[in-house]
């Protein structure tokens, strides 16, 4: 970014990408955390940003789950007074999950990553994270680490979506199915699957985050080309054209999120 920045993203600011895409492996429970929204921030954490997320699960251990959100019926006083004793995970939903399966976190919503599970996680560019049950974990200091209790509640938003996990359809083109995830101002998440040569349009206005989840993926543009296993990732500027995706065996797997432009 701080080289090309410019080309990456026209008009950036700080040398930032409007994106952060990165595997999560719980080896372990994470802590119950929740993320401020726009407006919060503008009204009240000015040093803060929104963090909206969205879960794509990899792999998944025996019982693997996650937490999303509290329980039907579950007020807010209750919700305060399960933080103070330690028991909020029992008034959280969980979600037992697979992978494949994806799952959208809007800013506000109370949540968890648990044990055994992998997951590819992709967020606006903020560290922004209010804890409020850390399993009594103690820091580099033998501390216990900070909570954030006042400015999580303030977060919170106790209406959430009835589902947790996200379903949608897959659309069949001629280079194999394109299945649209989740579409929220700050970007777009896809799962291609690729059985022939996808052009690629450079109809974006702001950069693209390409990830291989199975199989290779071989990227030929002119004079050149390169092919990306299992785990692997690329960016594709705005504007790119005359580049072809393509399954390097019989088919491969490939998120693809994308920044939508300021402008939106």
């Amino acid at each position: 970014m701080q080289r090309h920045g410019g080309g990456l993203v026209p008009g950036a600011r700080r040398g930032e990408f409007p994106l952060l895409v990165k595997f999560l492996d719980a080896q372990d429970d994470i802590s119950i955390q929740v993320h401020p929204d726009a407006d919060l921030c503008e009204r009240l954490y000015s040093a803060e940003r929104s963090k909206n997320e969205t879960w794509l699960i990899v792999h998944v251990e025996p019982g693997g789950a996650v937490l999303h959100g509290v329980r039907e019926g579950v007020a807010l006083d209750e919700v305060c007074a399960r933080i103070s004793d330690g028991s909020i995970m029992q008034v959280m939903r969980r979600i037992e999950v697979s992978p494949g399966d994806v799952i959208h976190l809007p800013a506000g919503t109370l949540h968890a990553l648990l044990r055994g599970v992998m997951l590819l996680e992709v967020q606006e560019p903020s560290d922004s994270t209010f804890r409020v049950y850390d399993h009594d974990r103690l820091g580099q200091d033998r501390r216990p680490r900070q909570l954030h209790i006042d400015q999580a509640l303030r977060s919170l938003h106790m209406q959430q979506a009835a589902a947790a996990l996200i379903t949608s359809e897959a659309e069949r083109l001629e280079w194999g199915l394109r299945e649209p995830l989740i579409d929220i101002p700050a970007y777009r998440v896809e799962r291609l699957t690729l059985t022939g040569a996808m052009p690629w349009r450079g109809r974006e206005a702001a950069p693209s985050v390409l990830v291989v989840l199975d199989g290779e993926l071989a990227a030929t543009w002119p004079g050149a080309g390169a092919t990306y296993t299992r785990g692997e990732s690329l960016i594709v500027p705005p504007g790119v054209r005359d580049t072809t995706f393509a399954p390097a065996g019989s088919r491969c797997t490939v998120v693809c999120a994308s920044a939508h432009s300021r402008q939106r």
